[in-house]
């Protein structure tokens, strides 16, 4: 493995435990993590108003509640790992649910990643009708090792 792309979109434990694998997986093979949080856009918005500090902050480009989930998946990270030793980098993006695999794919071509960690959702089949499979989308157009975990 060269790069891994380890995606979160719970931070629960069925992640935390596919995450430590992950970890397993990058330490052996030296390799960086990147990890991808995703959310939805109405957590934009279910994020009480986040005030600045300082000039520097009204002054930056970076978004502010973009900043406050990636300090949240930053936390689950450093909690889960503890001192396996592994580089990682944190990205976050904000996509509807049908929107997701592209977005998953997107991350793993701009980072360079050869390997993705996921956690699958089982669904019925009307969900799979009115949603997608996000886990069979990525099987299906990922170029690379996948490693799966259903809840």
């Amino acid at each position: 493995m060269n790069r891994g792309l380890f995606v979160v979109t719970d931070a629960d434990e069925t992640e935390a435990q596919l995450l430590d694998e992950a970890a397993t997986v990058s330490s052996c093979s030296e390799a960086p993590l990147v990890v991808l949080r995703l959310i939805l856009p109405e957590d934009l918005e279910s994020v009480e108003d986040v005030e600045l500090t300082s000039d520097i902050d009204r002054q930056s480009h970076e978004d502010p509640v973009d900043r406050q989930f990636e300090e949240e998946t930053e936390a689950f990270v450093r909690e889960t790992l503890d001192d396996a030793g592994v580089d990682s980098e944190i990205a976050v993006r904000a996509e509807p649910e049908g929107d997701r695999a592209g977005a998953i794919l997107d991350v793993a071509e701009e980072y360079d990643c050869d390997h993705v960690f996921l956690v699958g959702q089982r669904r019925s089949p009307t969900g799979k009708a009115l949603f997608g499979d996000l886990t069979q989308e990525i099987i299906l157009n990922f170029d690379g090792t996948i490693t799966l975990s259903m809840e």
